[in-house]
C-alpha cells in the first residue's frame, strides 16, 4: 500500500486513514461505548508495533492511533479484526456509562446498536449522532448533528419527543435529510465533569474518572489502564467526550486503590490538576499545519496556572481541532510564536502577537482569574 492509495479526509476512521505530521493516523471507536481490555490491549500493541506509540482519546470518544505508516496500515488493521475492533460505522456518541449504571435509560443500548446497524457509514465530513441515557455521566451541554436525549421517562429527537421504539429509525431519516441540507457547526463542547467517584444508585459502587494529561495516552498506559479496569472495575475502559476514561463497576471502597494506581501510570486522578485546565490539539510536529508544539507549552504554562483561571486553548493552527467553540483565553501558533484571543475561536481576531512562551507565561500570571 501506498501513500496514494490510502484516504485522506478531515475525519478519519480505522478504514479511512488520514495523514498528518508524524505520519497517518486512523481511529478505533468503541462499541456500545466501551472498550474492552483485550481490545485496549490489542490497540496499545498496535500502536508501539506499527505507530508512533501515541493514542489520543478524541471529542468523538474514540481512540486515536498516531505515526502509522503506509506499509504498518494494513497489519495494524489486521490486528483490530482479530479482536473485532474493525468498526467502520457511523459516528456515534453514546453515554458512557450504558450498560453499568442503573440510572442510565435502559433503551438507550438498544437505540445505539439499531443506529449503529441501520445508519449509513458515509455521512458528511463531521456528521455525528448521540444518544444521552442520562445517569451518573449525563452528556449533558453536548450536542450533534443528530441527537437523542432520555428526559424525565421520554426521549427527545433533536428536542423532539419521539417513541423509544421508533428512536432509531426516527433518526436515520432525520440524518438523511440533514446530510442534504447546509447545516451549522454542531455544538460539540462543554465544561468536563470533574475526575473522581460517581455512584450508582446504591451509593456503593460506581464509575471512576480519570484522565490523561491533554488527552493523549502512550501505549504503555493504555495497558496500563486496562489492568486496573481488569482489577478494580468491570474489565472494560470507556473513553469520554471530555478526553477522559471512565471506569465502570468500581466499588467505593476502592475507589482510592484505583486513583493512586492510576497516578503511578501517569494518569491524572485528582480534580484539581492545573493540567485539566488547558485544552490543546497535538500541535508540532505531530500536525504539519502547527509551528508550535502545544504539548510542551501546555506542560510549561500548567506549571503558573491558578486556582480558577478559566480554560486556556492553545492550538496549534488557526483551525481550532481540540474546541471548537470560543474559550477565554486562546492561544494560537504562529510562525512558531503564538497570538491571543480573548473570548473567541483560534480564527478570530487576536488582541497580542509575536508572544514567546515566557510571554504567554508571564499573561497567564496576569490576566484576570
Amino acid at each position: 500500500m501506498t501513500g496514494a492509495d490510502l484516504k485522506r479526509g478531515w475525519c478519519p476512521s480505522l478504514l479511512r486513514p488520514m495523514e498528518s505530521g508524524d505520519g497517518w493516523l486512523v481511529r478505533v471507536r468503541p462499541r456500545a461505548a466501551v472498550i474492552t481490555a483485550a481490545v485496549a490491549r490489542a490497540v496499545a500493541e498496535g500502536a508501539r508495533r506499527y505507530g508512533n506509540g501515541r493514542i489520543e482519546i478524541t471529542n468523538r470518544a474514540n481512540l486515536q492511533i498516531r505515526g502509522l505508516r503506509p506499509e504498518t496500515i494494513p497489519p495494524f488493521t489486521a490486528a483490530m479484526e482479530a479482536v473485532g475492533a474493525a468498526d467502520d460505522g457511523p459516528a456515534i456518541l453514546v453515554s458512557p456509562l450504558a450498560g453499568a449504571d442503573p440510572g442510565v435509560a435502559v433503551e438507550t443500548l438498544e437505540i445505539a446498536r439499531a443506529l449503529d446497524a441501520s445508519a449509513s457509514p458515509v455521512m458528511p465530513a463531521k456528521f455525528g449522532f448521540l444518544i444521552d441515557g442520562g445517569g451518573a455521566l449525563p452528556l449533558a451541554g453536548l450536542s450533534l448533528d443528530v441527537t437523542l436525549r432520555a428526559v424525565d421517562g421520554r426521549w427527545l429527537l433533536n428536542g423532539q419527543d419521539v417513541p423509544a421504539g421508533e428512536a432509531s429509525a426516527r433518526a436515520v431519516a432525520l440524518a438523511q435529510v440533514l446530510a442534504q441540507a447546509p447545516r451549522g457547526v454542531a455544538g460539540r463542547m462543554t465544561a468536563a465533569p470533574a475526575l473522581g467517584f460517581y455512584p450508582y444508585g446504591d451509593g456503593d459502587t460506581g464509575a471512576v474518572l480519570l484522565a490523561p494529561a491533554f488527552g493523549q495516552l502512550q501505549a504503555s498506559q493504555l495497558a496500563a489502564l486496562a489492568g486496573l479496569a481488569e482489577r478494580w472495575g468491570d474489565g472494560r475502559l470507556r473513553p469520554t467526550p471530555w478526553k477522559s476514561v471512565a471506569i465502570a463497576g468500581v466499588a467505593r471502597l476502592d475507589e482510592g486503590f484505583l486513583r493512586d494506581q492510576a497516578h503511578q501510570i501517569g494518569i491524572i486522578a485528582e480534580p484539581g490538576d492545573p493540567r485539566l485546565g488547558i485544552v490543546t490539539c497535538v500541535g508540532a510536529p505531530g500536525c504539519g499545519r502547527a509551528t508550535v508544539s502545544t504539548h510542551a507549552a501546555a506542560k510549561a504554562l500548567a506549571d503558573v496556572r491558578r486556582r480558577g483561571d478559566p480554560v486556556l486553548h492553545l492550538s496549534g493552527c488557526a483551525k481550532g481541532c481540540a474546541h471548537p467553540g470560543p474559550a477565554s483565553v486562546t492561544l494560537v501558533g504562529e510562525d512558531g510564536r503564538f497570538a491571543l484571543v480573548r473570548d473567541g475561536r483560534p480564527g478570530d481576531a487576536a488582541v497580542a502577537r509575536g508572544l514567546t512562551l515566557a510571554d504567554c507565561a508571564a499573561l497567564m500570571q496576569s490576566l484576570p482569574a
